[in-house]
């Protein structure tokens, strides 16, 4: 299986699938339609990030938020109370996935509102993020 993560751009994984010679990929179609059905699915990130986010910071309120006809469209997949502060992070799968308008338009919202809302893919950019709750710097 492909690590995903040594790649930075998208250009770079194509690259790399194109010239990977057990990979069956001569143009950048076809490079494109293996990484999509070779990447690992959202849950998949979602569910390393919220583990990341509980161990990182214990203190932490972190839940997945619920999707279905009940349910507001648009809030973050991730939805955390950090040192009484709110951050909702919109995972994506690398190098693929793509805010929807409803998406875009709620995470300005949150930030409107005061709240932190990110998009994000990997747990070291949740680090990163929350560099400041940990004691780090930014």
């Amino acid at each position: 299986m492909i690590d995903f993560e040594q790649f930075k751009t998208k250009a770079e994984v194509i690259k790399y699938l194109k010239a990977t010679k057990d990979i069956s990929c001569q143009t950048t179609a076809q490079a494109e339609k293996y990484l999509r059905a070779h990447l690992p699915k959202e849950s998949y990130y979602q569910d390393k990030i919220i583990k990341h986010i509980r161990e990182l910071i214990p203190s932490s309120f972190v839940w997945k938020a619920a999707a279905g006809p009940y349910s507001r469209q648009g809030i973050p997949d991730i939805c955390a109370v950090v040192n009484g502060r709110y951050y909702g992070f919109e995972v994506k799968r690398p190098f693929i996935g793509v805010l929807s308008k409803i998406q875009e338009r709620t995470i300005l919202q949150i930030r409107a509102a005061g709240g932190k809302a990110y998009v994000v893919t990997y747990p070291d950019e949740v680090t990163r993020i929350l560099q400041k709750e940990i004691g780090g710097t930014p």
